[in-house]
């Protein structure tokens, strides 16, 4: 079993489940599932809860499943939160980047495999693809990566930040 932290993330925070597999951490999100299901799968799974609900985030701990209530904040201040209590890194490591979709772990393919997957542009813009192997979705690093670059560096800082308070005096 890796040692990388594993979350199940609830129906209020779909597009943070998006952002955790994307930095390549295997994360459950099932908008329908109950907060029982939702403690058992983490249980059963080791994995952490990841809530905006209070009552879920008390239920978790009860049960002694490790649990992490997000504030209603910004996603760079929600990943830095996650980053100082599961460790996780805020880089995108390409080698272990899953798919947003569906949490598969992406494959780097040869461009020529992808061409009459993407655009004609972006095959010829970008020589690096990942594809999922599940829903067939591919991907490369285009225009967006500017801004998850930028929540990604805001994430750093907010962390740093979040250290500096908890030090110490």
């Amino acid at each position: 079993m890796s040692s990388e932290p594993r979350f199940i993330v609830d129906n209020m925070l779909g597009t943070l489940a998006r952002w955790l597999r994307m930095l390549g951490y295997d994360t459950v999100y099932n908008r329908n599932a109950e907060d029982w299901e939702i403690v058992r799968r983490a249980e059963l799974e080791s994995r952490y809860v990841v809530t905006r609900d209070r009552a879920l985030h008390h239920k978790a701990i009860r049960s002694g499943v490790r649990s992490i209530y997000i504030p209603d904040t910004d996603m760079a201040t929600r990943l830095a939160y996650i980053a100082l209590l599961a460790g996780i890194r805020l880089y995108i490591d390409p080698e272990k980047t899953r798919c947003p979709e569906d949490n598969t772990p992406l494959v780097k393919v040869s461009r020529e495999s992808v061409r009459d997957k993407v655009p004609e542009t972006v095959y010829r813009l970008y020589s690096d693809f990942w594809i999922c192997k599940r829903c067939g979705k591919v991907y490369w690093v285009g225009g967006h990566w500017k801004m998850i670059e930028e929540i990604l560096s805001k994430a750093r800082e907010r962390l740093r930040e979040l250290k500096l308070k908890l030090a110490p005096r």
